[in-house]
């Protein structure tokens, strides 16, 4: 009788020692799921933080703003200048940094005062003035340097503040709503949490599945890549959509170069992902081998 007693007490503790590891292993499988999800979501607003950003400030510079700023410019300079250089002048001004710079802020301030309702004033005037004297001919007074430099300040002001109260008259609620996301992911405290919550996640996940990681991370990075790749391409789809019902028709094309070169490196860290998780699993077999040898 003592002898079943012990046995039965064996069995149902041999049972509960099962589920509870059956329960275990398939908490830490329901985790691992979450930790992959939650690793595609981290990574996807990461790249959609920064590839937004360029893409509407490299949009906006060279498709607007640029044209803006050189042709006053050039209006101003006309008949101080040889007319060759006209070209040379407005190409450096629409492919330089400063315009994009310029161009940043320009945005960040319709944007905080949108969507924030402040009242930020766009201050530019260091980058006109360095835009003037690094594009500018010489022979220019300093006189009309600085008439010029106050002059396209102003006008620049003008056209942010015009804008600014167009855009929610013409465009409505909808409008608030994608500068309010705009205004979210483009957020440097947006950037810092997400990262650091990034960083959290692949190390938990290391730490559960070691090697297997590599893959994981390699089947994120290509679903992200493909999901870029369908991006771009309904972009190109749609730029007159957009251009007309987002951006007024002032756009004649999207400028997309930071997505595509997401996607290059997207591709390029996905294929090194691959080929490093094959190494390892081969290595891995190899020794396995070498043991049971």
């Amino acid at each position: 009788m003592i002898y079943y007693l012990y046995i039965k007490l064996i069995d149902i503790y041999i049972k509960i020692s099962y589920n509870a590891n059956r329960k275990g292993g398939d908490l830490v499988k329901y985790i691992k799921i979450v930790l992959k999800i939650l690793l595609f979501i981290f990574l996807l607003a990461i790249i959609a933080s920064f590839v937004t950003k360029s893409i509407v400030i490299d949009t906006f510079s060279q498709e607007i703003l640029s044209k803006k700023i050189s042709g006053y410019l050039l209006d101003e300079i006309f008949y101080d200048i040889n007319t060759n250089n006209l070209g040379i002048i407005e190409s450096n001004i629409k492919n330089s940094k400063i315009t994009q710079k310029i161009t940043s802020k320009f945005i960040f301030t319709i944007t905080q005062n949108i969507v924030k309702n402040e009242d930020k004033k766009l201050n530019i005037e260091d980058e006109i003035e360095l835009l003037i004297s690094k594009y500018l001919p010489n022979n220019l007074s300093n006189e009309k340097l600085q008439n010029i430099k106050e002059n396209v300040s102003e006008y620049i002001i003008n056209i942010q503040e015009r804008l600014q109260d167009n855009l929610l008259y013409s465009f409505g609620n909808n409008y608030l709503i994608i500068l309010k996301i705009y205004s979210i992911i483009t957020d440097i405290y947006f950037r810092v949490i997400t990262i650091a919550l990034l960083f959290i996640d692949v190390i938990i996940l290391c730490i559960l599945e070691k090697y297997n990681i590599l893959s994981s991370i390699k089947n994120i990075s290509l679903i992200i890549t493909v999901f870029m790749l369908m991006l771009l391409i309904l972009i190109n789809l749609l730029t007159n959509f957009i251009d007309q019902r987002l951006a007024g028709g002032w756009l004649q094309q999207i400028n997309t170069d930071a997505l595509v070169i997401s996607i290059v490196i997207g591709i390029i860290i996905s294929i090194l992902l691959m080929i490093a998780n094959k190494i390892i699993n081969y290595k891995i077999k190899e020794k396995n081998i070498t043991k049971l040898i």
